[in-house]
This record gives structure tokens, C-alpha cells and sequence, in this order.
């Protein structure tokens, strides 16, 4: 009786009291007690019966203590002080302190969060700490991340971890998110509310359908900026609106970690990117001094040894034969060089021509065999080619084809030692044709598929220096085609062989082109004996050249190193029949100069040889009236079969 009496007071207390015996059986309790537990408190109950995890104990000094307790199926943190008054009697003061133990647990999160944005990590690591944080305020198992991309047209995917194994690629159209993005808040849908919004608005759901899903906007300056997303699998109930409250909360919080932790990986992306470049640049450049080089060693070497006495005439035939290719092979690698440099320089211009498609395949076939043998190469050579009498010729730049499958034959034949290369065309639609050249080659590994389009790049690092090239023929390829309207891929498995494709708008012209004569070497019975040709040139090795050439032949030879010796001697001299024209001369403009014999002498014809090969120059002369547009280096056979064209069509 007296224990009661000295308690009494306890209806009065606003705070949630307990008094307890040492075996923890329940005496008396405050009424703010009976809001922190779900059932009717009797006394003499046990205190374990309503606070299963206070895990009471008789102490002998004052303690505290916390614990867990679902009430109503939520969880709610609260807090024990427990405080002996007499031998057997204590006093247990409950407080719920879930609210508090969420702020703090927030702060630390955010504070945590900070510290580690400041740390060199990367962006993934970033994302799995800001995972295992919200992880530690409600259910983010499982997560992701969705970004608006830079056209801001929609949201690419920047971090997922889901325990469904959702993939990476984030759809396109419009989705929950892009939902959640334009609609500026954030949401809880459960799977019925999901269903109901997808066929509402359309909207694809990214992953498995969730039970439950809260999603928030990233905003920045009122701005949204991307869209965070949990899920749960499980529970219709994973989150309330406390929940979302915390995930609005600190989203606003982590916008600008966010952001500053995208646009380091952005410089750190752009950094190995443009270490990358310099990497390719200085491989690049060793290769090329590499492939100059080795050439550059025959040329110059057997052009001493050829001069030797001695030297038997087969010999020196032998070695001619090495200048002239090792010279071809200089010449290619030039020509790359400058190719590229002219696509990239934006000053490339596509010519569309009728094209007879048999005509084109039947000379890349006569090319691909000789190249075959040339190289020594026990291969078959296939033209895969079926005629349309309807589709026989096409409106493209047929230069521009030919040069790009000329390079594809040229490395099928490199990297095929035996089996077969197939090269032909067809028509999948209407609207394109596609030219391919396969192979059972070496082959290509997956992950290099697309970077062999790449300048300085080759598919294996050992391939470039056992097969040798610079890596150009593919990039340059590539462009041309992008050039012209289509599109140029590969499909290849290591050790099995390659199949290069490229696609053009198909266009049918109304009217074909003739096949053009393909210019033969001169007859014995030459046109040019007698003929006096005035060579204007100020390279005293190309002027040789070009004398032994025409002399050789019957010819005679005037020679003026400028054009103000030209123009003299053309004013003068009356019996010139042609004149061999340089446009790059140290006192004139070699069009200007042009113009002025045209005016002076309109009945002699004009034959350019210029190192000039872009195809503006070409026109230029066409412009001006000259019909012969010859691009140094230039065979003999080439000069002769010109200069027979001119005189035989006079003699005509």
C-alpha cells in the first residue's frame, strides 16, 4: 500500500513513465505511456509484453538505453532512461526519438556524402556511397540515376543497382521518370497506381514492375536536372510520405554533388581522351617516319647500286624494278596523307557521275587478281555480282567508289593468306545500294570493330608492324562514304575472315555514260616523231625527265624555266605543236600563264603536269580549255599516250 501511495502523482505527468519491479512486472504508468504501444497496458503485466526489445535488466546505477518498437507495423526508434528509486522498485522513461534519430542520421549521411565528393573517386564509387547512405534512412536497395543528356531532349541512365538485374540501356521514349521530370515533384505510386499512370500516359517503366516506387527531380536553380529513383519488389508499403519527404530532402542536398561529380567525370573522360589522341599521335608519327623510311632505304639504295659498274643488266633490272614499286608505295602513303587532310579541311567536293556498274567491278576484279599475284597470295578472287538490265548504272562519284574499294580489296589481300575475297554489290530497297568485299581472313576482334575507323588506329598494334601500312585506308574510307550519303561498317570474327559493307543512295540516271577508253601504252610507230613540244618546267630533274621521255620518241625538245621565258619563246618560235605546262613556277601563276598562251597561241595544244592532284585544280584547267590534266609522279607510257591522243586527233 504504501508503494501505491507514493506514486499516485503519475496521471499527472505529461512525459510516458513506468514504474517496474526487479522482475520488470509493470506498477504503474503515466498516461502518455499508452501512445507509444499498440496494446491496453494492465498493471502486472510484464514491461517486456509491450517493449519486447527494451530487454529490461535490474541495474544498480542509472541507465540508458535504445531500442526498436513496431507499432502498427512501422518502426519507431525510442529511448530508455532507466533509473533505480528503491532496492526493488525503477523508473523507465520512454521517449520516441524517431524523428530526431532521422535527423541525425541524415546529417550524416549529407556530411558523409561531402567528404566523399571532395575525395578523388570516381563517379560509380560516388553513386555506391550515396546508395549505402539513403540505405541507411529507408529501403534503397535498389536505386538508379537518370540524368538529362546535353541535348536535353531526354534522360540517359547514369547509375543502377537493382537486385532484378535490370540492363543498362535506359529507353528512349517517354518513361516514369521523364514523367516525374516534367511533372517537378516527387511521387510514390504503388503496382496498381503504376499500371494505372502506364496505360494513362504511355509511359514505359524501366526494370520489373515494382511493388512500390518513389522517385524525386534533381533540380538545380529550378532547373531539374535528372530524376532518382527506389524500388521495391517486395512491399506495397516500402515508403510513406515521411519517406518522401527525406528523399526530397536531401535530393535537393545532393543536386550539386551530383552535377560537380558528372562534369569531373566529364574532364576525366575528356583527359584519357585526349592522352588517347596524343598516344595515337606519337604512334602515328613513329609509324610514319617508319613507312617513309623503309621505302625511302630501297629507293635510295638501289638507285647507288644501280649506278655501279659492273653490274650485270639484269641486275639493274631487278633493281629499277625495286625503285618503282617502293616509289608506288611512298606515293600511296603521300596520298593519304594529303586525302585526309583535304576531307578534314572541308575542302573535299563529290562529283556524281553516271557509273556502269559492271565496267566498275570488272576493273576492280583485274586489280584484285593482279594484287594477288603481286603479293604472292594463293587465294580465289570472287566478283559476286548479278546485272540488272533495269539497274545497270548508278548517279554516284565513281572515283570516290572505286578508291574505297580499292581499299578494302587492298586489305583483304594483306591480311589473306588462304581461302577466298568476294567483292560485289546488290540492291537491298529501293533507296540504296550497298558494295561489300569479304574475306576468310585473320579477322577482327569485337572491341576493335568500330576504332579501326579511327585515325591512327589498326586493330592489333604486332598486325601493323608483321602486315606493315599506316592506318588511313579505313578513316579515309569511312569518310568518303559519309561523304557521299551512305554509311561503312564491318562484320568480322577472329580467325574466320571480315566482310566490309558500306551503303550509298541509290540514284538511277537518266542518262548513262559511255564506257570511257582506257588510255594504252604508245605504238611503236609513235605520233610524236618530228614533233617540236616546248616543255616549261623549273625542276631541272623533271625537265630531264620529261626530255628523255618525248625524245625517246621521236620527239624534240624547247625547254623555259619560267613563264616569262615561255612567253618569249612561244612569241618567237613558230613551229611548237605542244606545250607541257608546270603551274607552280617561281615568277608566274601557272593559270594566269595559261590564259596568256591560250590568247596567243589558241591552236596549240596545252597539257598540264602539275603535283597539284586536288580535283579543283583539274577543273580549273577544264575551265580554261585545256583538256589534258596530267598529276605527277607520271609514267612515261602515261605522258606518251596523252601527247599520241593530242597529235592523232590533229592528224585526223
Amino acid at each position: 500500500m504504501k508503494a501505491k501511495k507514493k506514486y499516485v502523482g503519475l496521471d499527472d505527468l505529461p512525459v510516458s513513465l513506468i514504474v517496474v519491479n526487479r522482475k520488470g512486472v509493470i506498477m504503474d504508468y503515466s498516461p502518455g505511456t499508452l501512445i507509444l504501444t499498440d496494446k491496453p497496458i494492465v498493471k502486472e503485466d510484464s514491461i517486456n509484453l509491450h517493449f519486447p526489445l527494451l530487454n529490461f535488466k535490474p541495474v544498480k546505477n542509472e541507465s540508458t538505453l535504445t531500442f526498436t518498437q513496431y507499432f502498427n507495423g512501422k518502426p519507431l526508434i525510442y529511448r530508455a532512461n532507466v533509473k533505480p528509486v528503491e532496492q526493488n522498485f525503477f523508473i523507465i522513461w520512454l521517449e520516441n526519438i524517431t524523428k530526431q534519430d532521422k535527423i541525425d542520421r541524415i546529417n550524416k549521411v549529407l556530411v558523409r556524402l561531402s567528404a566523399t565528393s571532395l575525395e578523388s573517386i570516381s563517379t560509380e564509387d560516388f553513386y555506391r556511397f550515396m546508395q549505402a547512405g539513403l540505405n541507411t534512412l529507408f529501403d534503397a536497395q535498389n536505386i538508379y540515376l537518370v540524368l538529362f543528356d546535353k541535348s536535353r531532349q531526354q534522360l540517359k541512365l547514369a547509375y543502377v543497382n537493382d537486385t532484378h538485374q535490370i540492363g543498362t540501356d535506359y529507353p528512349s521514349g517517354d518513361t516514369f521518370a521523364l514523367w516525374v521530370a516534367h511533372r517537378g515533384q516527387g511521387v510514390i505510386l504503388n503496382r496498381k497506381q503504376i499500371n494505372s499512370i502506364k496505360r494513362r500516359h504511355k509511359l514505359t517503366f524501366f526494370g520489373p514492375p515494382a511493388q512500390c516506387w518513389m522517385a524525386v527531380p534533381l533540380k538545380a536553380n529550378n532547373d531539374v536536372v535528372g530524376v532518382l529513383a527506389v524500388q521495391n519488389y517486395t512491399n506495397p508499403n516500402a515508403y510513406d510520405h515521411d519517406d518522401l519527404e527525406v528523399f526530397e530532402f536531401v535530393s535537393r542536398q545532393l543536386t550539386y554533388v551530383i552535377i560537380q561529380k558528372e562534369r569531373e567525370q566529364e574532364l576525366r573522360l575528356a583527359k584519357q581522351k585526349a592522352e588517347e589522341a596524343d598516344r595515337l599521335k606519337s604512334t602515328f608519327l613513329a609509324n610514319m617516319s617508319h613507312e617513309i623510311r623503309t621505302p625511302m632505304n630501297a629507293i635510295l639504295g638501289f638507285s647507288e647500286l644501280i649506278t655501279r659498274e659492273r653490274i650485270p643488266n639484269e641486275k639493274k633490272q631487278v633493281y629499277a624494278d625495286y625503285i618503282k614499286s617502293n616509289g608506288k608505295l611512298l606515293l600511296t602513303l603521300i596520298d593519304d596523307i594529303i586525302e585526309l587532310s583535304k576531307i578534314e579541311s572541308g575542302i573535299y567536293t563529290i562529283r556524281r557521275q553516271p557509273i556502269e556498274l559492271e565496267s566498275l567491278f570488272e576493273e576492280l576484279h583485274h586489280y584484285a587478281i593482279a594484287e594477288r599475284k603481286r603479293q604472292k597470295r594463293d587465294i580465289q578472287i570472287i566478283r559476286d555480282i548479278k546485272i540488272d538490265k533495269e539497274i545497270s548504272n548508278v548517279l554516284a562519284d565513281g572515283e570516290r567508289i572505286k578508291q574505297v574499294m580499292l581499299n578494302l580489296l587492298n586489305n583483304a589481300i594483306k591480311f589473306t593468306h588462304e581461302g577466298s575475297i568476294k567483292l560485289g554489290y546488290n540492291i537491298p530497297n529501293n533507296v540504296t545500294i550497298e558494295f561489300y568485299v569479304s574475306d576468310t581472313g585473320i579477322g577482327i576482334p569485337k572491341d576493335m570493330q568500330t576504332l579501326i575507323f579511327e585515325r591512327f588506329r589498326q586493330a592489333d598494334e604486332s598486325a601493323r608492324r608483321q602486315f606493315g601500312g599506316a592506318g588511313l585506308g579505313l578513316t579515309i574510307s569511312k569518310k568518303l562514304v559519309e561523304l557521299m550519303g551512305g554509311k561503312i561498317w564491318v562484320e568480322s570474327e577472329p580467325g574466320k575472315g571480315s566482310c566490309f559493307r558500306f551503303t550509298l543512295p541509290l540514284i538511277i540516271p537518266s542518262i548513262t555514260r559511255s564506257r570511257q577508253a582506257i588510255k594504252t601504252a604508245p605504238s611503236e610507230a609513235s605520233s610524236l616523231k618530228g614533233k617540236t613540244l616546248l616543255i616549261i618546267e623549273d625542276n631541272p630533274a623533271n625537265v630531264s625527265y620529261l626530255r628523255e621521255v618525248v625524245e625517246s620518241a621521236g620527239g624534240f625538245c624547247l625547254v623555259a624555266n619560267t613563264g616569262a621565258e615561255a612567253f618569249q619563246m612561244l612569241t618567237k618560235e613558230m613551229g611548237i605543236d605542244a606545250v607541257l605546262v608546270d603551274i607552280q613556277l617561281t615568277d608566274t601563276d601557272g593559270f594566269e600563264l595559261i590564259e596568256k598562251l591560250k590568247q596567243l597561241k589558241p591552236d596549240v595544244p596545252l597539257v598540264i603536269q602539275s603535283a597539284y592532284s586536288f580535283p579543283e585544280y583539274s577543273a580549273k584547267a577544264e575551265s580554261l580549255g585545256v583538256k589534258h590534266y596530267l598529276t605527277k609522279p607520271m609514267l612515261a607510257n602515261e605522258i606518251l599516250a596523252t601527247l599520241n591522243e593530242i597529235f592523232l586527233d590533229d592528224m585526223q
